[in-house]
């Protein structure tokens, strides 16, 4: 049965290059000899005569020579540590390999335990993309290392619980429980035996990362600010499966398909050409988007968008943004000149608040009451001004606090209430006396940040938020006051300190908790990127057994003896001729994910990725599970699986896995019925 939702040349692709199958036969079998020389790295080790050869992980850092250094003490800060519930991870292919510490793991309820598990590796999130987001398989490994798949994987936390055998799921608090929030994994045991039974466990995680590079803007630059940002970036990628980061600092190096991040810091940072005429204040934020968009016209694809950063302390261009895709906003004003605030005194709704567009950290604000006051401050405002600088003017919304929201991919990741001396203050900033409340409902904020990211198409930044009464309820749509593409992000204070927060930022705890906060940003930056790539194509599962191998010929041979299974049989298996030709052009419009039942296989895993590897198949997730039913947890509406359907292969006469089909059918996700050995 092929869903109608399939693309009808996908069922022909696959099944014609395997029309010769029977009679294209090669003589020669891969041997285990083979597997074991063929040439690998030499700092690569070699665990068994079958098994991927596996590379620690490490985690780079560092900068090409003519870029600034981060100062020795911010990189303690940034450098990632080991989490207490990983023994070691080491690479095997593509895969990452996490050996588990069991002895953090903690008993739930029922059959269920739970530990963390690392944050930076893609989990099950509710409110993310897609369900079955995790790629993290789980095995029990036995006294030969040999790795046994559990499952079913994405199982729910109920029947974790009541059902058990080896159900598992890797999830994570949503993003709006903010930077702390924690990724677990909850499992149960094979046969649900105790935990202290269970000899060792590894999870395996195919990162399927795009290519990922880092921006340095290296133009002008004078004072030391956006390396720490870089920094952070290294220490993200290779954690999260990034294995050679590209770094740049121009756009004839650009690398066509690669995902770049890159940050600027504060103002008057850069030292840009200007012509005559122009105006620093004005000018900076369009050069800033040329120059990155330099590198996106040599096809590399940037995140944050690049125009984003049009409004980096721009208000002008904010102002006109909001306005254009109908932002709530207090009534606000453009005005050019002295003269110009004169003739439009009578128009202007009072008390309001005057700010200069390319200012920051709320300086240089002015208040006025009435007419003739806001006539006296426009004067005072514009023989302060440089030329051609104009002034925004907003009805004040009057409130004891406002919200400073940081978001990432449209969600929010990080808030605070930020609360005036006084009804008459000017802004909450933390340097003109504002006080910070990070007791600050990210969940109820999350449907408004998720609006304005969509309307404004500014999918990273800070967005200041208020409501128009004392006691402000995020249940209520909020005015939006600005946006700042590069805000930073204010880590609480201490709970025991109670002076102002612009005094906590001159302790030497607070560069500290700015980083460490700063790193888990990082982390959602490129699991955002991540979630995107994956969101670019449909997700093809790929049967292994009779669709991609003549693994019939096996089972028949030994008339379903377990001999069968054995790994040097299975590495014997001749591969559909054609097959991973095929597989290598839908690549370029699936992601091709291998789901294989092979729960009676020796050691799986490790010798399905042998043999793929041998016979030069190119992929980006090899699933195996124990059984045919538990593929069903890895599917979504948005897949489609490729699979034989078949069951006791070594009959002379296969028969149908009617029940499995109509298990598809009936959760309406798609497949292919592929013919049996083409």
């Amino acid at each position: 049965m092929t869903s109608p939702t399939d693309p009808p040349s996908l069922q022909n692709l696959l099944t014609n290059q395997a029309q010769s199958a029977k009679s294209s036969l090669p003589t020669s079998k891969v041997t285990l000899g083979e597997a074991r020389n063929r040439n690998k790295p030499a700092t690569l080790r070699d665990r068994s005569p079958y098994r991927i050869l596996a590379a620690e992980c490490i985690m780079p850092s560092g900068a090409k020579s003519n870029w600034r250094q981060v100062p020795e003490r911010d990189l303690e800060t940034i450098r990632s540590k080991p989490a207490s519930s990983v023994k070691s991870c080491e690479k095997r292919g593509d895969a990452l390999v996490f050996h588990l510490n069991l002895l953090e793991a903690k008993k739930a309820t029922g059959f269920a335990y739970e530990m963390p598990f690392p944050r930076y590796i893609v989990a099950d999130e509710s409110g993310s993309w897609r369900s079955t987001r995790s790629t993290l398989q789980l095995f029990h490994v036995d006294d030969k290392e040999q790795f046994h798949p559990m499952g079913p994987a994405h199982s729910n936390h109920a029947d974790i619980a009541e059902k058990g055998d080896g159900a598992f799921s890797h999830w994570r608090h949503a993003i709006t429980s903010g930077p702390w929030c924690k990724s677990m994994l909850r499992f149960s045991t094979p046969k649900n035996v105790p935990l202290k039974k269970v000899r060792a466990m590894v999870a395996v995680v195919f990162p399927m990362v795009p290519p990922f590079g880092w921006i340095e803007f290296n133009r002008g630059k004078h004072v030391v600010h956006q390396e720490v940002f870089r920094e952070l970036f290294l220490q993200t990628f290779p954690t999260a499966g990034v294995a050679r980061p590209h770094l740049i600092d121009a756009a004839e190096d650009t690398i066509a398909n690669t995902r770049y991040v890159w940050r600027v810091g504060g103002n008057h940072e850069f030292e840009l050409p200007l012509k005559d005429g122009e105006l620093y204040e004005k000018r900076l934020p369009y050069q800033i988007v040329e120059w990155y968009e330099e590198f996106e016209q040599r096809g590399g694809v940037l995140y944050p968008p690049p125009g984003t950063y049009l409004y980096y302390q721009n208000k002008v261009g904010l102002a006109r943004l909001f306005i254009e895709r109908k932002v709530k906003i207090p009534p606000t004003w453009v005005i050019t000149s002295a003269e110009e605030a004169e003739k439009e005194k009578d128009n202007i709704r009072f008390p309001v608040v005057i700010k200069d567009p390319y200012g920051f950290s709320s300086l240089g604000l002015l208040q006025a009451a009435n007419p003739d006051e806001f006539v006296e401050k426009m004067q005072l405002y514009f023989s302060k001004a440089l030329p051609d600088v104009e002034a925004i003017v907003q009805s004040k919304v009057i409130a004891l606090k406002e919200a400073r929201v940081t978001y990432v991919d449209g969600r929010p990741f990080h808030g605070y209430w930020r609360i005036r001396q006084s009804l008459n203050s000017a802004s909450a900033a933390s340097n003109l006396g504002g006080f910070q409340d990070f007791n600050f409902p990210l969940d109820g904020i999350a449907p408004y940040v998720a609006e304005f990211a969509n309307r404004t198409g500014i999918p990273v930044g800070g967005v200041d938020f208020i409501w128009e009464e004392e006691d402000a309820d995020v249940k209520t749509m909020p005015y939006t006051l600005e946006v700042s593409p590069t805000s930073d992000i204010n880590p609480p204070a201490p709970v025991s300190w109670h002076k102002t927060y612009a005094e906590f930022k001159h302790t030497s705890g607070y560069r500290k908790a700015y980083l460490e906060v700063r790193r888990q940003w990082t982390e959602f930056m490129v699991l955002a990127v991540i979630d995107r790539y994956r969101r670019e194509r449909r997700h093809l599962f790929v049967d292994i057994d009779n669709v991609v191998s003549l693994s019939m010929d096996r089972v028949r041979r030994w008339r379903g003896d377990k001999n069968a299974y054995k790994a040097s049989e299975v590495m014997k298996d001749v591969p559909v001729p054609g097959a991973a030709d095929a597989l290598r052009r839908l690549r370029e419009q699936y992601f091709i994910r291998f789901l294989t039942a092979r729960g009676s296989y020796e050691d799986p895993f490790n010798v399905t990725q042998t043999w793929l590897e041998l016979n030069d198949f190119e992929y980006d997730e090899l699933i195996v599970v124990d059984r045919p039913q538990s593929k069903v947890c890895h599917l979504t509406p948005e897949t489609i699986l490729v699979d034989d359907f078949t069951q006791g292969h070594e009959k002379e006469e296969p028969s149908l896995n009617q029940k499995f089909m109509d298990k598809l059918s009936a959760a309406k996700l798609p497949f292919v019925r592929f013919p049996l050995g083409g």
